[in-house]
């Protein structure tokens, strides 16, 4: 059946049949029954303007309805004043409690996620009943709820594909439910129930300035939205989309109508992203996310090594001379990793003179915690390593040896950037340093592949240097005499990329791009996005510290260098 919408209360109909459950029908001849249907209004064949207080309906080709269990026989065209034939009726009928169903069976409804913007909205799942009276009569009431789309748009647009709407959770417009024609109401709680429903225009329509009638309408099941929110999406073929919300002043009642009208312009529409011509791989360092092989690290133990079978497992303790970052004599820790199957990521500390973390490298870490003044190291430190090891060494004679700030060597002052594992480099070279080979992330099967970006932040041991001066942890200045920040001062992060994964400490990088860790006064205290698209394709990329003359001393770069970082994201052709 096909019906108009207005935006009123209740449905004003003219109804004329003889609801008592009294009257029995005694059908002793195998003759054909039928029973004829009228309109309310003249009959449309098309959404056009409904007047002030009616919602006139038609009946459409292919419509039938339901006696008991048994439907009739459809219709083969539209009319306002339809006949339905049972060629073989029940030999006795209760009162001819009629239902109109297109979608479900007899008094069971259901009302479609999926609709079409066609006009009939007897295939979305519009639901009806009545009582014949005694001339085998009825005027259909219809019992469902109606959403009338009035979409306009004053300029051209592509065509309008899909509108969605979604009620807040819990709100049921879709799915099945039964009606109890004795009381009149809906006897039953909803199954597969859905808070949304997409109206398909098909191929998609033009919208018009102004619209002859209704543009489109959906069939919904009685819902309580009153007070709630609706948010309409409005997608359009190129993929962009508008999108509103709606805050009803009245409850989807059973047939009534909510009206929604909108006026849409292109400075509306939000464009759709790209398409790609390649997908993303992260390397985020979170166990989940592990697909490499299990191994060892052979120097950890003199006899069983160390089995790496997750990123966690990478996690050191303590985090300055632990086992897996400084090995049992502070020269043999070959700490490596490889993100295999995903980034094809990998890393190994650098032989600086011997494998040790003294010497730079990229260790996974899940140490965090707020704050970097000095009051907030012990805090810290009591965090990981209990307060009886603070009150131990804590206002002693030499206590920096013990509580320095490079005991949190592997500390950031926010959470990961996702899930509970990010990556610490340390490693610099400058014209002091001892550091010959820089630290790198290599793809381990040589191929040269462009890394989208990565996100990077400061460490709390360099963050207290900083921003703090460098201090006496045991008198030591780096060489140094660094005060604290100032309006001159910048610290850089340089990424070089090589073409070649063999490419040795003196190779020209081929491409090269820095970010900043601090501009004068400010500093990154949070999780910043580093582009190294700019690279282009590289096989491997090595990290330096580049920094203002006064963050230098006798001895080269004054300040601790570290830096975290995050979820690597590399591009993969399609």
């Amino acid at each position: 059946m096909k019906k108009l919408f207005v935006f009123i209360s209740a449905l004003a109909l003219a109804v004329s049949c003889n609801k008592s459950d009294e009257l029995i029908y005694d059908v002793q001849e195998v003759e054909p029954l039928v029973l004829t249907g009228y309109s309310s209004a003249e009959t449309r064949t098309h959404f056009g303007t409904p007047d002030s207080s009616q919602i006139p309906y038609f009946w459409s080709k292919g419509d039938y309805i339901w006696l008991g269990s048994i439907k009739s026989k459809a219709i083969s065209e539209d009319c306002s004043q339809a006949q339905f034939v049972w060629k073989n009726p029940p030999s006795t009928i209760g009162a001819f409690h009629i239902f109109y169903n297109m979608t479900g069976s007899n008094k069971t409804a259901n009302v479609l996620t999926i609709q079409s913007a066609d006009a009939n909205l007897g295939n979305d799942g519009d639901f009806g009943y009545a009582v014949a009276d005694e001339f085998g009569i009825f005027y259909l009431e219809h019992k469902t709820s109606y959403i009338w789309f009035d979409t306009k748009s004053n300029e051209q647009l592509p065509k309008l594909v899909n509108i969605k709407v979604t009620a807040a959770e819990g709100l049921y417009l879709a799915g099945e439910r039964v009606f109890d024609y004795k009381n009149d109401a809906w006897e039953s709680a909803v199954v597969n129930g859905s808070n949304q429903i997409v109206l398909n225009f098909g191929e998609g329509v033009e919208l018009q300035p102004a619209n002859e009638g209704v543009f489109a309408a959906m069939v919904t099941l009685p819902a309580a939205i009153s007070g709630t929110e609706l948010t309409v999406d409005y997608i359009f073929e190129d993929g962009s989309t508008y999108t509103e919300v709606k805050s009803p002043k009245k409850d989807l009642a059973m047939g009534d109508t909510q009206r929604i009208s909108t006026t849409i312009a292109a400075a509306d529409l939000q464009k759709p992203e790209p398409e790609l011509p390649y997908e993303l791989r992260i390397l985020t360092f979170e166990n989940a996310d592990a697909k490499f092989e299990p191994y060892y690290l052979d120097y950890v133990d003199d006899y069983a090594g160390k089995e790496i079978t997750t990123w966690s497992d990478l996690i050191d303790d303590p985090q300055y001379m632990g086992p897996l970052t400084y090995g049992n004599d502070q020269m043999d820790a070959m700490y490596t990793w490889w993100d295999e199957g995903n980034t094809e990521l990998y890393h190994m500390f650098p032989d600086n003179y011997a494998y040790c973390f003294w010497g730079g490298g990229h260790a996974i870490s899940n140490y965090w915690g707020e704050g970097f003044e000095d009051e907030d190291r012990n805090r810290h430190i009591a965090k990981y390593y209990g307060q009886d090891y603070v009150d131990q060494w804590a206002g002693q004679p030499g206590a920096d040896a013990f509580l320095g700030w490079f005991n949190l060597q592997f500390m950031i002052p926010v959470a990961p950037h996702s899930g509970d594992n990010f990556c610490v480099h340390y490693g610099y070279k400058d014209f002091f340093t001892y550091i010959e080979n820089l630290p790198e992330i290599a793809f381990e099967d040589g191929e040269c592949r462009v890394i989208d970006h990565m996100y990077v932040t400061n460490t709390n041991y360099t963050l207290n240097q900083l921003v703090n001066g460098v201090k006496s942890e045991e008198g030591n200045t780096f060489g140094g005499s660094w005060e604290g920040l100032n309006d001159d001062a910048w610290l850089k992060i340089a990424a070089q990329g090589f073409d070649d994964i063999d490419a040795d400490a003196y190779a020209e990088p081929i491409a090269e791009t820095e970010f900043y860790l601090v501009q004068g006064m400010n500093v990154v205290t949070d999780w910043q996005k580093w582009d190294l698209s700019v690279l282009g394709p590289v096989a491997k990329v090595r990290f330096n510290f580049l920094y203002s003359e006064d963050m230098g001393g006798n001895y080269g770069f004054t300040i601790p260098g570290y830096f975290a970082y995050d979820d690597v994201a590399v591009r993969f052709d399609k």
